[in-house]
């Protein structure tokens, strides 16, 4: 667990307005790292085993037992979210240096890591600093090492905090912070430790105007600003009854692969010198009449069906794609393929549809992170940077198309739109990114200048045969 210390607040050279600023972050921060924790446990499938008393023997009360489905309702949503990019409209200057700031900062890498923080745990905060050179440098941070005074009235941050770096022990980082930034609207706060429980602040202005640090929520609403996690409480209480099915299916398929048998009349010496075990997988066996000469009677009792279990598990696996959106068969229930391209459609369509409604939200926060980096190049405003330039997020189409539709589907519309072809979008579309579409589009450049070059000296050779 990651201990921000409240010694925070009290740092030299902290000014008295900020103090309670930043107390606010660290009571904010603290609220919230419990629940965070928690979601991250059923994500990586540490989370233990809630046994309701019944089922299970004592003796088995200690089974390691794991569901990834916390993971997997995180993965395969994440899957279908690729970023693909950052465009100015009208104005080659400010797209050429977009393209770089986010090159330098490999952005397609960044943005998939955040969009997984986000899923996991309800946002990612992505963060624009300064570098040494002045570059801009765009950060992405998990709940877990950040947080942020939410201001309705502008839809924004109005204070935000991260964790830059940790205290080292001989040489290796424990979990107690000893570097934490705090970014206000004109200024960042350095609050480093410099001897143990004694912090120090230092300001540094970067003139945006702005809070440099942008949510990407994932679901969010007026409530819950900050959205909501995809491991929320119906998802992790339909894991915590999955891993109880789990066990008791294995109890089950225990006791039916080795079905309890019993002897009734017999003196209870029968067996005295060997184990039930070695009893029970024995090929012969005698028992002799018991002292008052009847023959003792074996039985067995009738083997218990594994059939209720699978349907509990079934039912389990059902309920888990209606609360998620993912298809049931990526739970564990295999069925037939769909017949049809329509027929796989209709059944991600819930899953893409909540895919397109992040999309939006992370588009929004990309654009802000991506105007900040601008002013942070620029050496202007947050305000003035927006003004200047309109930025563009791209995303890959979320329902996945394969190669042959998008090709077909970008053929159709350069017949029906003139001059269509050929546009970096018409590459995109014929799966392309954006180095392959540079690359095609300076081959095809240095093709037709070749070629125009070639006609005009057959020309010249033309007209000097004819003088």
């Amino acid at each position: 667990m990651i201990s921000i210390p409240y010694a925070a607040a009290a740092a030299d050279g902290l000014l008295d307005e900020d103090r309670e600023t930043v107390l606010s972050l660290l009571n904010c921060w603290q609220r919230h790292y419990g629940g965070n924790l928690l979601r991250s446990d059923y994500y990586e499938a540490r989370n233990m085993l809630k046994d309701l008393g019944i089922a299970v023997p004592d003796s088995l009360r200690d089974l390691e037992v794991a569901c990834g489905w916390g993971y997997k309702c995180v993965e395969v949503m994440r899957d279908h979210i690729a970023f693909d990019g950052f465009t100015c409209q009208d104005d080659e200057d400010f797209d050429r240096l977009l393209s770089a700031v986010a090159r330098r900062n490999n952005m397609a890498t960044r943005v998939g890591k955040a969009v997984n923080s986000a899923l996991k745990y309800c946002f990612s905060m992505l963060v624009v600093t300064a570098d040494d050179e002045g570059h801009a440098r765009i950060s992405a941070y998990p709940p877990t090492l950040c947080t942020g005074i939410w201001d309705d009235v502008h839809e924004r941050l109005s204070a935000g905090m991260f964790v830059v770096s940790f205290a080292k022990e001989r040489g290796v980082p424990t979990n107690r912070p000893d570097w934490v930034n705090v970014m206000l609207p004109d200024r960042m706060v350095r609050i480093r430790e410099v001897r143990r429980n004694e912090w120090a602040a230092e300001y540094v202005e970067h003139g945006l105007g702005a809070v440099p640090m942008f949510v990407m929520p994932h679901n969010p609403d007026d409530d819950r600003p900050f959205g909501v996690s995809r491991i929320n409480h119906e998802v992790r209480w339909l894991i915590d009854c999955a891993m109880r099915a789990n066990v008791n299916e294995e109890v089950a398929a225990a006791f039916a692969a080795s079905t309890q048998k019993y002897l009734l009349g017999t003196d209870g010496d029968a067996f005295a010198d060997k184990s039930k075990w070695s009893a029970f997988i024995g090929s012969i066996f005698e028992v002799t009449k018991n002292s008052d000469g009847d023959i003792p009677q074996f039985g067995q009792l009738t083997q218990p069906s594994m059939q209720p279990m699978t349907e509990h598990f079934s039912n389990l696996c059902k309920r888990m794609s209606a609360a998620t959106g993912i298809h049931v068969g990526q739970f564990g229930i295999m069925s037939d393929n769909p017949s049809s391209a329509q027929a796989i459609y209709a059944e991600n369509e819930p899953l893409i549809l909540k895919c397109k409604s992040f999309i939006r939200e992370a588009k929004a926060a990309l654009a802000r992170a991506a105007t900040a980096a601008l002013a942070t190049e620029l050496g202007c405003s947050y305000e003035e940077a927006e003004d200047a330039c309109a930025v563009s997020v791209h995303f890959l189409n979320p329902a996945m198309p394969t190669l042959a539709q998008q090709t077909d589907s970008s053929i159709k519309l350069a017949a029906a739109v003139e001059g269509f072809a050929g546009t970096p979008t018409f590459w995109r579309l014929n799966g392309l990114d954006d180095d392959e579409v540079r690359t095609v589009v300076s081959e095809v450049r240095r093709n037709v200048t070749k070629a125009a070059a070639l006609d005009l000296m057959a020309g010249v050779r033309q007209a000097a045969a004819d003088d």
